[in-house]
């Protein structure tokens, strides 16, 4: 039975892409049969692993917004052991526009994901920058929601939103969501803003906050351009073990 994650921050540049892609690699590193479903339309995601993603033939827009195709049809076996990938492009865009009005359309993940729950061990959902369609159907499907988040003024008031915005889903949708913890990213001890923030933000939320953190560093940005995630393609390094350290956490609590 697979275990359904949410990566999801209402705010833009958190790195929620950068944390579905790092931590599905570190998982499939540990032998964990990974899937990632990429539920913005900018597909940043998608685009780690593929070079063209407006030349797809079927993406996850498919299954949503047309009904012309079944998820495992939109499944893309990805160049990383254990790794597959379901793909979003800009044909995902007016999705809060295509579904306005269907109060339905938020269980449609879910009932389309059941046939591949044997299949996976995780299953990570990277949703948009916003509590749109997309992330709302992403967070009525998963058991458990991980936020990144930064050290910065926004944080705590962001994140108060995001779990009333949870807290309504609980009540409506789906009552066995819960947060599996905070992340804390692109962290720089150097600046004593963010050493207080990150005080305030341990204090708030005390064991939610994952003992991983990670640090902003290009070489993230250098594992993606070479489509491996860090653990692959700087294993020896801290980002790795970092990586490492928080899918520990998460497959062992």
């Amino acid at each position: 039975m697979s275990r359904i994650i949410a990566i999801a921050n209402q705010k833009g540049g958190v790195g929620k892409t950068t944390l579905t892609f790092n931590l599905g690699g570190a998982l499939a590193e540990l032998g964990q049969k990974v899937l990632l479903i990429d539920l913005d339309p900018q597909g940043n995601l998608s685009s780690v692993f593929i070079d063209n993603i407006h030349s797809l033939s079927k993406t996850i827009a498919d299954v949503l917004l047309e009904d012309q195709a079944e998820f495992k049809e939109v499944i893309n076996k990805t160049q990383i052991p254990n790794l597959d990938l379901i793909a979003s492009n800009l044909a995902l865009n007016d999705i809060d526009t295509r579904l306005a009005g269907d109060d339905d359309a938020q269980y449609m993940l879910i009932n389309e994901i059941k046939e591949l729950k044997d299949s996976y061990d995780y299953i990570l959902i990277d949703c948009p920058p916003n509590l749109g369609k997309a992330t709302r159907i992403a967070l009525v499907t998963a058991q458990e929601l991980l936020i990144p988040i930064e050290c910065q003024g926004w944080a705590v008031k962001g994140s108060s939103q995001l779990l009333a915005y949870v807290e309504k889903i609980r009540k409506k949708a789906n009552p066995n969501l819960r947060v599996l913890g905070f992340l804390i990213n692109k962290y720089d001890p150097r600046r004593n803003i963010e050493k207080n923030y990150y005080k305030i933000l341990k204090e708030t939320y005390k064991d939610l906050i994952f003992k991983a953190k990670f640090y902003n560093h290009v070489q993230y940005t250098e594992a993606a351009t070479n489509q491996k995630p860090i653990t692959m393609y700087l294993p020896h390094s801290r980002q790795a073990r970092a990586y490492r350290k928080l899918a520990q956490e998460i497959i062992y609590g």
